[in-house]
């Protein structure tokens, strides 16, 4: 057992409240001068026209977004012969989202997704793969539709010339690299683990070994992850169509177009460690981007808090079954786990 240093826990801690209450501040405090500046009570204003059955509408696209997420991961797990229940893995996500949602972070239900598949297929590491897999076939998906969006916002292709900010361009374009980097590094897993293992300590060659070969089928099973990608290009159409019926709920009159850009830069720059749950950096982008087409800083606020409270209502469906169920959602029999993940 490798002894831990005196006082470590302590500083881990300390150093996880230090981050929220970042968190909490730039968000809070962004949020609050955007909200200021705009006047309350002209938000107020733009949600009291707001069309209920339209809103009822981007409710059940943001169903169907989570329903195609749960799909994708099966898709995935697949590919490893673990194929499971689809309403259990429907389930687990709507527990997952909750957690998102409603925890201050981001990777919260990720976690609880690894740890309930892990002791249903006995794996943690084949688990911890599929899970990683689906969020970076998500994060390709973003960038290739966010630099899509870029490039046509910013040369005028269809007849609407935006004014793109430089550190938002930055950010995509950086982000696409990473994301790109990350998939050559997770399919190149298991070389890169055998040329390298050697400085790596003992206890950690195991765990990382399963999860190598686990990424490594991924990379051999191209039919699964162009379902995969796939699947992740249409729910973020379907996630930026649930943004403009929202819009459309609150008579705001902009395009698809804008959209399509505005919704991936604000989940790309949402990932951020500093904004607890996009909120501040959601509302930002909105307002950068719809005040150039003459929508207002109020509009652009209710638009944001609209789209944010669709996301927080469809995801507490994961809270009422962690009500129903019980916090280990699981069969009563899960397999022990092989690996040390």
């Amino acid at each position: 057992m490798i002894p831990r240093p005196p006082g470590g826990s302590a500083a881990r801690r300390t150093t996880t409240t230090l981050m929220l209450a970042l968190r909490f501040l730039v968000s809070g405090g962004l949020l609050t001068y955007l909200i200021w500046k705009a006047n309350p009570a002209s938000i107020w204003a733009t949600w009291q026209q707001a069309d209920l059955r339209l809103l009822g509408l981007a409710v059940l696209l943001q169903l169907l977004c989570i329903a195609i997420s749960a799909l994708k991961w099966d898709v995935l797990l697949r590919a490893h012969d673990q194929q499971q229940p689809y309403p259990w893995l429907l389930g687990i996500y709507f527990v997952g989202q909750f957690a998102n949602n409603f925890l201050p972070t981001s990777v919260g239900g990720d976690a609880i997704r690894i740890v309930q598949l892990g002791r249903r297929i006995g794996s943690y590491a084949q688990s911890s793969a599929s899970v990683f897999m689906e969020r970076l076939s998500g994060f390709l998906a973003l960038s290739l539709i966010a630099n899509v969006a870029l490039i046509i916002t910013s040369t005028d292709l269809l007849g609407m010339r935006l004014v793109n900010q430089p550190a938002l361009t930055l950010l995509a374009f950086g982000f696409a690299l990473v994301a790109i980097a990350a998939v050559a590094g997770s399919f190149s897993a298991p070389w890169l683990l055998r040329r390298f293992h050697t400085h790596l300590p003992k206890t950690a060659r195991k765990p990382l070994q399963s999860i190598a070969d686990s990424l490594g089928i991924y990379a051999a099973d191209r039919v699964a992850m162009l379902k995969a990608m796939g699947l992740s290009l249409l729910f973020h159409m379907l996630w930026i169509g649930m943004h403009y019926v929202c819009g459309l709920a609150l008579n705001i009159p902009a395009p698809l177009l804008i959209y399509a850009l505005m919704v991936p830069l604000t989940d790309i720059v949402g990932l951020a460690p500093i904004f607890f749950n996009n909120l501040g950096a959601r509302d930002l982008v909105f307002t950068i981007y719809l005040s150039q087409i003459g929508i207002t800083n109020a509009t652009a606020l209710a638009l944001a808090f609209t789209a944010f409270t669709v996301r927080l209502v469809v995801s507490s469906v994961g809270g009422l079954l962690l009500l129903i169920r019980g916090a280990d959602v699981r069969d009563d029999s899960p397999a022990a786990p092989r690996d040390l993940l």
